[in-house]
Parts: structure tokens; sequence; C-alpha cells
């Protein structure tokens, strides 16, 4: 199956199938892909930043919580430490993730891409 590369938005790319008779000449948003690579502004958006966010729900967290923050308080959640966490691009997931200290430093270490 052919894909073609869309336009979303300033912080992402994604790829869908190639309607029937799509014959839009000249829009390289619209061009058949066998790869992202292939396409004509690769150079170009292979260079382009994204903010990229590792991070993990409080699904009970409210202003009032927030407002009420201490430095070296600790906040709950329902994350279990042994689920891997989601990476997103924007709006779109990325990949999957686990927390890691190194150097002093917390890093995302990346376990499998979506």
């Amino acid at each position: 199956m052919q894909t073609e590369l869309v336009k979303t938005d300033a912080v992402g790319l994604e790829s869908q199938p190639l309607p029937e008779n799509d014959t839009q000449k000249g829009d390289v948003s619209r061009i058949p892909l066998e790869r992202m690579e292939e396409h004509p502004l690769w150079a170009l958006l292979s260079r382009m930043t994204v903010v990229a966010m590792a991070g993990i729900p409080l699904s009970e967290f409210k202003i009032g919580d927030l407002l009420r923050l201490k430095p070296g308080e600790l906040i709950e959640s329902d994350w279990q430490h042994t689920e891997d966490v989601p990476v997103r691009a924007g709006r779109v997931q990325v990949a999957w993730s686990e927390f890691e200290v190194a150097d002093q430093r917390l890093m995302v270490r990346l376990t499998r891409l979506t």
C-alpha cells in the first residue's frame, strides 16, 4: 500500500493511505511515498525542531493542589513505576519510555517506538 505525507501542524507529520484517484500535482503534501525520507522537502523537514514531552497523568491533581505546592513536596500519581511512559511530539504519541537518572540528570530512555 502506498502512503502519502500529509500536512498536520507545525509540530508533526503523519502518514495516511493514498486515496485512489488523488492526482493533486504540485502539492508536495500529497506526493505518494514509500518512505518519508523520499519527500522532496526532507532535507528541510529533517532539520526542524520539535518539542517532545514525556509525562505521566496526575488524575486527581486539582488547581488548589497546584497553588499549595511547596518545594520538596511529592505528588502522587496512579502510574505504576513498572509501566512505560508515553512520549509525544505535539499531539502525536511517537514512543514509549522510562525515566532514568544519569550524572545527576533525569533522562528518558526510549523503550519502543509507536
